[in-house]
């Protein structure tokens, strides 16, 4: 164990029913005992006693579990309390707390890191737990989820161990090459463009896994008055927006969130597109130009009754909008979907068309992907290792064992940084610095 107990509110600030305080530490206990009364508790059981301070003082009255280490989250003895979720209850038990000696804050992401440095879970899973709670989509939960559980820590170590296995050989190959025959390369190559294919699949899902860290942009646009605005604020169900029958309104695009099945996105309202007729529309248009070029998903919305012109370039819109579908004088498109924004007739399709159109319906990948730049990197080089001992013995009749060797080791040692077998304090301190306190 190590030497301090840390201490952290792990539930956000503020009014709760129910806040969480946690403790990660050898003081563990003598906190049961002299704040709670419990002297000899059972692992994993939940207790209800009044929480008292050094004074006696009843603080509050709470459940709290104790978890005997090694067998629990850090590995080491953890202490979790359930105090109301009122902040002077709560600041007075962190306090009273914080007064017993070897106790202090934990720093962000601390618990996590000291689950890592104790062997609970390697360090894939421990920066997937910073993403499981910042995920922002279906896709990116499921993810998270998955990489914490193991399912791409393990068939990483096998591949390392695979690697491992090449390298012990090929070195025992150099150790004997000279009292034995030439070795049979081409038994080794199969097995090496195995481990290539696998690591030239994780390193082609970065982008996609990258991108699943923020949530989509899906820029609306078309002529003013087309009734954009009206569409976001029907679509998020109150009015976030400001809405006039004045051209013009809408000068500067309008970030706004937008919840769907799939997760979280954020809708972007821009200036009507038109002929400008000032110097401040036109500048407004080309802010709105840029907003077309800057989007992952793009809206063209029109006039059902008026029209709305041509559209930029229909190529570039997802999906067309027609507004004013409960207005005498609504001529369908096709092409378009119409929808009122006053009546919400058609705003539940426009949802759903959202949400296919963003997640594909709220499907997840069956791959699992790489999220950090970190990862990508040790990925990316030892396939860069593994090619070059593959191209050493396609490419040369008679293939140098020693850099063959070499090169395996390199690529073995590179899994073993991805996983944190292998890890600098610095490494470290980066990944958990952008951390919850208290987790």
């Amino acid at each position: 164990m190590t030497g301090d107990t840390i201490l952290a509110l792990s539930s956000p600030p503020g009014t709760s029913g129910l806040a969480v305080v946690r403790l990660s530490g050898p003081a563990c206990r003598q906190i049961l005992l002299l704040h709670l009364g419990k002297a000899q508790p059972l692992s994993r059981h939940v207790y209800y006693g009044a929480f008292r301070s050094q004074a006696k003082s009843v603080l509050d009255r709470l459940n709290f579990v104790f978890f005997s280490g090694p067998a629990s989250s850090t590995g080491e003895d953890v202490l979790e309390l359930y105090p109301h979720g009122n902040m002077l209850i709560v600041d007075g038990i962190l306090k009273s707390i914080l007064e017993q000696s070897g106790v202090r804050l934990a720093e962000a992401g601390e618990f996590t890191r000291r689950s890592f440095e104790n062997g609970k879970v390697d360090l894939l899973q421990a920066e997937a737990v910073g993403e499981l709670i910042h995920a922002q989509t279906a896709e990116a939960l499921k993810n998270a989820q998955r990489i914490v559980g193991g399912e791409l820590s393990g068939p990483l170590k096998a591949l390392r161990e695979s690697l491992l296995d090449l390298s012990a050989r090929l070195e025992l190959d150099v150790d004997f090459s000279e009292e034995e025959a030439d070795p049979d390369f081409s038994s080794w190559i199969p097995r090496i463009q195995g481990v290539l294919a696998t690591l030239d699949k994780l390193a082609s899902g970065f982008e996609k896994g990258r991108s699943l860290a923020r949530s989509p942009r899906v820029a609306i646009l078309g002529a003013p008055n087309a009734g954009k605005s009206s569409l976001i604020n029907a679509l998020v169900e109150e009015d976030r927006l400001l809405v006039s029958n004045i051209p013009g309104t809408t000068r500067d695009y309008v970030d706004v969130p937008l919840n769907l099945p799939g997760g979280m996105i954020h809708l972007v309202d821009t200036a009507g597109l038109g002929k400008p007729v000032d110097g401040l529309d036109e500048l407004a248009m080309e802010r709105t130009r840029s907003q077309l070029e800057k989007a992952d998903f793009r809206i063209w919305i029109e006039d059902g009754v008026l029209g709305g012109g041509e559209v930029l370039d229909a190529n570039a819109f997802s999906l067309r909008i027609q507004t004013k579908l409960d207005l005498p004088g609504f001529q369908s498109k096709d092409g378009f979907l119409g929808l009122s924004n006053r009546t919400h007739v058609g705003i539940n399709a426009m949802r759903e068309n959202l949400n296919a159109l963003v997640f594909g319906g709220g499907g997840i990948s069956g791959d699992i992907l790489l999220t950090t730049e970190r990862q990508f990197r040790a990925v990316d080089e030892a396939r860069n290792r593994v090619k070059a001992a593959l191209a050493e013995m396609e490419l040369r009749k008679r293939p140098a064992i020693e850099i063959i060797a070499f090169e395996i080791r390199e690529a073995s040692d590179q899994l073993r940084e991805l996983l944190g077998e292998i890890s600098s304090d610095e490494v470290l301190v980066k990944i958990f610095l952008g951390f919850c306190i208290g987790k």
